[in-house]
C-alpha cells in the first residue's frame, strides 16, 4: 500500500509541473507580446506573478458570454484580457473587435488595430510612443502611417508621415536639422529647401537665407556676406560673398574707393567705385608701392604695411608704431589669411579656421585671450554637429554625443557638463528609454525595464528617480492591474487580488480591500 501511495504521488506531482509549465508558457507569451509588441524575448526575463494574470475574470468583472447585454463603458473578461464596452447593448460576437468603431476596447497600451482611439489616446507602437492628433484620421491607420491622425512624441528620425512645426527639430541622413517654417515639413525633405536648416554646419546652400555679415562655406573655401541681396547665388560667382582672408584681385567683386587689393604680385587701390575691372590695365585702378614696417612711422588705424611677404593693419596706433607685425597682440592684424592668428584682435562677427576646424568668436573679450577650442565661451566651433566642450550653447540647440542625440534643457548646466553626464543639462531625444539624467515633465513618457510609464507628478519623477520605485511620480501605464506607486484618479478601475476595485478619490499608495481604505476604493461591479 505504501508503494502505491509513493507512486500515486510521484505521478501527481509530474502532472502538477507538466499543468504549471503550460499555463506559465501561455501567460508569459500572451503577456510579452502585450508589453512589448513584436520582439525578441530570448533574453528578456519577466516575472510571471508580476503581472497579475488571471485564467479566470476577477470578482465584479463579468466573463463575456454571447447573446448577454452590457452597458457602455462596462468591462468584461474574455480569454485573459479585459475589455472595455464601446457600444451598449445586445453583441452576438466575441472579443476583439473586427475593427475600429466596434463593441470592444482592449484594454492595453499596446496598438490595437480592433481599438477605437479617441484624440489624445496613447499608445505604443514599434517601441514608439505615439497620441491620437485626429480620431477619425487615427482609427483608419497605423501609427506612424498619416500625420493627420498620429504624432510620434519621440520621432527624431524625419518622416513623411509625421508633423512638424517651426523649430523643431530632426535626424535625416545622420544630419541634424531644425524646422525653420511652420508648413509643408513632411512634404519637403530635409536638405533639399528653406524648410530645414542643416545644424552644425555653414555649407552654402542656395534656399538657405542669410544676411550681411554671414559666412559660409563653398568647394572649401571661407566666405563672407558682404552685400544684403544675391546671397542666394553661389559664392565666387557674384559680388554678395567675398573670400575671407584674401586681398586677391577678382573680376566678381564689387570695389569702393580706397580698397586694396592684389594682382600678379603688385598692388593696386581702387579710385572710385568699380567692378570687373582688370586692375594693371583700367583708369579705376592706382598702382601702389606697399610700405614695409617702420619704428619710427606714425601709424594710423587701418594703414596697411607687408611685412615678410604678409600683409598687416594696424589696429592700435601706439601699439602698432612700437611692435614689428606678429610679436604683440593688438598692434596689428594679419590680414590676408583667416587662418586663427594669436595677436590678431578679432570682432563679434569674424570666423577663422583652426587646426581644420571653423570657429566663430563667441565672446570679443575672451575670444582674444585664447586660442578656439582651449577655452570656455570664448570661440564657438561651427562646422560640426558634434559635441564641443568649449563651445557655449543655447536652450533647445541638439548636438551629437556618443552616437546619441542631445537637447540643451538647462543652459548654465548645459554649458558645464558633457551630455549624459549631469542631471538637469542635456537630454537625450533619440530614445523613449527612462534616462535618469533627462527633465521630465508631466504628461511624459518613457520606457523602464520593458514597462511603459508616465509622469504624473515632476517634482517627485526627476534626478534619477526610477519609474516604479516612489509613489506619485510615474505611472505605470496599459494595465488594470493595482500599482501601489500609481496615482489614481476618481473613477479609475483596478484589480487587485483578483477582485476589481473602482477608485473614490485621487489616492497614491493605498492598497484597494486594506483596512482603512474604504474611502478610497469601493468593489467595482459591472
Amino acid at each position: 500500500m505504501h508503494k502505491v501511495n509513493v507512486l500515486f504521488k510521484h505521478v501527481t506531482m509530474t502532472l502538477l509541473i507538466i499543468i504549471l509549465s503550460f499555463v506559465s508558457t501561455r501567460t508569459f507569451a500572451y503577456w510579452a507580446q502585450t508589453i512589448i509588441g513584436v520582439q525578441d524575448n530570448s533574453n528578456t526575463v519577466i516575472s510571471i506573478g508580476a503581472w497579475g494574470i488571471l485564467e479566470a475574470p476577477p470578482q465584479g468583472i463579468p466573463e463575456f458570454i454571447i447573446g448577454e447585454s452590457y452597458p457602455q463603458g462596462s468591462y468584461v473578461w474574455y480569454e485573459g484580457a479585459i475589455y472595455q464596452i464601446n457600444n451598449g447593448g445586445y453583441i452576438n460576437t466575441p472579443p476583439p473587435s473586427t475593427s475600429s468603431y466596434g463593441p470592444f476596447n482592449e484594454i492595453t497600451d499596446i496598438y490595437r488595430p480592433t481599438n477605437t482611439y479617441y484624440l489624445g489616446d496613447i499608445v505604443i507602437y514599434q517601441d514608439m510612443f505615439y497620441q491620437v492628433l485626429n480620431a477619425g484620421a487615427a482609427n483608419s491607420s497605423t501609427p506612424g502611417t498619416n500625420p493627420v491622425g498620429w504624432k510620434n512624441l519621440y520621432a527624431i528620425v524625419w518622416s513623411s508621415s509625421e508633423s512638424y512645426t517651426t523649430n523643431d527639430y530632426v535626424l535625416h541622413e545622420n544630419k541634424i536639422y531644425k524646422a525653420t517654417v511652420s508648413y509643408n515639413l513632411n512634404t519637403n525633405e530635409p536638405g533639399t529647401s528653406l524648410h530645414w536648416r542643416e545644424q552644425g554646419t555653414i555649407e552654402w546652400k542656395s534656399f538657405n537665407s542669410y544676411v550681411l555679415n554671414d559666412y559660409v562655406m563653398y568647394n572649401g573655401l571661407l566666405y563672407k556676406a558682404v552685400l544684403s541681396y544675391g546671397l542666394d547665388q553661389t559664392p565666387g560667382t557674384n559680388g554678395s560673398w567675398k573670400l575671407s582672408g584674401s586681398y586677391e584681385w577678382n573680376a566678381i567683386s564689387i570695389y569702393l574707393k580706397d580698397d586694396i587689393v592684389s594682382y600678379n604680385g603688385l598692388y593696386y587701390r581702387a579710385k572710385y567705385w568699380t567692378q570687373g575691372n582688370i586692375p594693371s590695365s583700367h583708369n579705376s585702378w592706382q598702382q601702389i608701392t606697399m610700405p614695409g614696417y617702420n619704428p619710427s612711422t606714425n601709424y594710423k588705424v587701418g594703414d596697411l604695411i607687408l611685412y615678410n611677404g604678409n600683409l598687416y593693419q594696424a589696429v592700435n596706433a601706439a601699439n602698432a608704431k612700437a611692435n614689428i607685425p606678429g610679436t604683440v597682440q593688438n598692434a596689428w592684424n594679419q590680414v590676408d589669411t583667416n587662418e586663427y592668428r594669436w595677436f590678431n584682435v578679432y570682432t563679434s562677427t569674424d570666423h577663422v579656421i583652426y587646426n581644420g576646424g571653423i570657429y566663430k568668436v563667441a565672446n570679443i573679450s575672451n575670444a582674444n585671450a585664447s586660442t578656439p577650442g582651449t577655452t570656455y565661451n570664448s570661440w564657438n566651433r561651427v562646422d560640426t554637429n558634434e559635441y564641443q566642450p568649449y563651445n557655449q550653447y543655447a536652450l533647445n540647440d541638439h548636438v551629437f554625443y556618443q552616437g546619441d542625440i542631445y537637447r540643451v534643457v538647462d543652459v548654465s548646466r548645459a554649458n558645464q557638463y558633457a551630455p549624459g553626464t549631469a542631471y538637469n543639462a542635456w537630454n537625450m531625444v533619440n530614445t523613449s528609454t527612462y534616462q535618469g539624467f533627462n527633465v521630465y515633465e508631466n504628461g511624459d513618457y518613457a520606457f523602464y525595464d520593458n514597462l511603459s510609464y508616465v509622469v504624473v507628478n515632476a517634482a517627485n519623477a526627476n534626478d534619477y528617480v526610477q519609474p516604479g520605485s516612489l509613489p506619485n511620480a510615474w505611472n505605470r501605464l496599459g494595465t488594470l492591474y493595482y500599482q501601489s506607486f500609481n496615482t489614481y484618479q476618481a473613477g479609475q478601475l483596478v484589480v487587485h487580488e483578483d477582485i476589481a476595485y473602482l477608485a473614490l478619490q485621487v489616492s497614491s499608495n493605498i492598497e484597494p480591500g486594506a483596512p482603512g481604505s474604504e474611502a478610497y476604493w469601493d468593489l467595482y461591479s459591472s
